[in-house]
């Protein structure tokens, strides 16, 4: 894969060509640095400001599509007017604030099983954080002495055994993921945005996680996709380096979509 800016006049001609551009990113990892406790990461204000920016043109939207569980990545951003996807497309909220939410009570009551089972398979190895999110329950091991790394590997698969007939595992950044089975997704999440865009609109996503792969899938052929962090998928159609790299990106496009109106003229529109 190529670094989208050196390709960035071809880039440049497809947003220019497109009748809307929607541009959609993944957070932890992509927009900011993947951090030891996640509950420490906030989207800083000069960052907010550029995603805010996307509202202030009727040729672009923007959206932000995480594993985060809807309220948690909506705190942590607060822009208004955008597409938001929390816990891989099981909780969609629309630019207008509509929520949608794809499971039940009983699902994250359920899951809140699976999550003391968790607690007590590893409750003696320091460092696993558990977060549960509604239809998932993640366990993080970034904190983990790489030497027991396998034990919490062997105490997740021990639970997962037990309920695989309702859940489905994923593998994250220094994550391991217990999910409702279904066929939600970070790329059906993408795939349901698409569809509220006008014809000849270009979808471009950021992300750099595994679980954004099913996004990259679902726009071969039909947008842009850009894997950060210098993975070589062979699914996305570029790479960016690092975070820094994707919001000098963010910029560019801003930048090609033409002048934003002046803050007397956004507060008319609002």
């Amino acid at each position: 894969m190529r670094d989208l800016r050196e390709d960035w006049d071809l880039f440049a001609l497809r947003l220019a060509a497109a009748t809307r551009v929607c541009v959609l990113s993944d957070f932890d990892g992509t927009l900011v640095p993947l951090g030891d406790d996640p509950n420490q990461i906030r989207l800083p204000s000069v960052n907010r400001r550029v995603i805010e920016s996307f509202r202030w043109t009727d040729r672009a939207v923007a959206g932000i599509v995480s594993g985060r569980s809807l309220d948690d990545l909506v705190a942590r951003t607060s822009v208004e007017g955008i597409w938001y996807v929390g816990n891989h497309g099981f909780e969609i909220r629309t630019p207008a604030g509509v929520v949608t939410r794809h499971f039940e009570d009983k699902d994250v009551e359920y899951l809140t099983r699976i999550r003391d089972e968790l607690t007590t398979e590893t409750g003696s190895i320091p460092g696993v954080l558990l977060e549960h999110k509604g239809p998932i329950v993640a366990l993080h091991y970034r904190r983990v002495d790489p030497s027991r790394i396998r034990e919490v590997e062997r105490a997740f698969c021990s639970v997962m055994e037990r309920h695989r007939q309702r859940l489905m595992v994923a593998h994250g950044n220094h994550l391991f993921e217990a999910r409702l089975r279904g066929t939600r997704n970070k790329g059906t999440a993408v795939r349901l945005i698409r569809r509220e865009l006008p014809s000849g609109s270009l979808v471009v996503y950021f992300g750099d996680d595994l679980t954004d792969r099913d996004a990259f899938r679902e726009l071969q052929g039909a947008g842009v996709s850009v894997e950060v962090g210098g993975s070589d998928s062979a699914i996305a159609h570029y790479t960016l380096p690092d975070p820094s790299a994707v919001w000098e990106v963010l910029q560019r496009i801003l930048n090609s979509l033409g002048p934003q109106p002046r803050k007397s003229d956004r507060s008319r529109r609002s």
